[in-house]
């Protein structure tokens, strides 16, 4: 790898060296001509590199502002599907609280009539709970 490197290093400097004794050897007329084509061709390069990189940025920007776009579009229709699923979560919910509690109201107010009516029954008949020893004892026994 070496030798590959210096081959190419003494290569370009030949050719360099080469080149700066032809420039020598051309007349003042043509050696201006040379001159100005090189400059020339060098301005145009230039140019060229910079038209080039105002592109690249140019594009870069209009990828730049079509993901933004594309972003806050995703974004506005995930948070629009996220609130109607939870407006859906919410009202279902909702339902299901109403409906338990109106059972749970029904069950209560069913228990309140039958305890009413055991009780009236009860207040009727005016009777008095009496426990009797030897009823105890008859249980015991067994």
């Amino acid at each position: 790898m070496k030798k590959a490197g210096l081959f190419f290093m003494g290569l370009t400097a030949g050719a360099a060296a080469a080149a700066y004794v032809a420039y020598r050897k051309l007349d003042d007329d043509k050696a201006k001509k040379l001159v100005d084509t090189t400059k020339d061709a060098a301005n145009s390069l230039k140019d060229r590199a910079l038209d080039y990189a105002f592109y690249a940025m140019d594009s870069v920007d209009d990828a730049k502002q079509s993901l933004q776009s594309k972003t806050s579009d995703a974004t506005s229709k995930i948070k629009d599907a996220a609130g109607k699923a939870n407006d859906n979560v919410m009202n279902k919910a909702q339902y299901y609280y109403d409906e338990g509690s109106t059972q749970f109201h029904k069950a209560a107010n069913n228990l309140r009539e039958k305890s009413k009516d055991v009780n009236n029954k009860n207040n009727d008949d005016n009777e008095d709970v009496v426990v009797d020893p030897d009823f105890l004892k008859k249980d015991s026994d067994k």
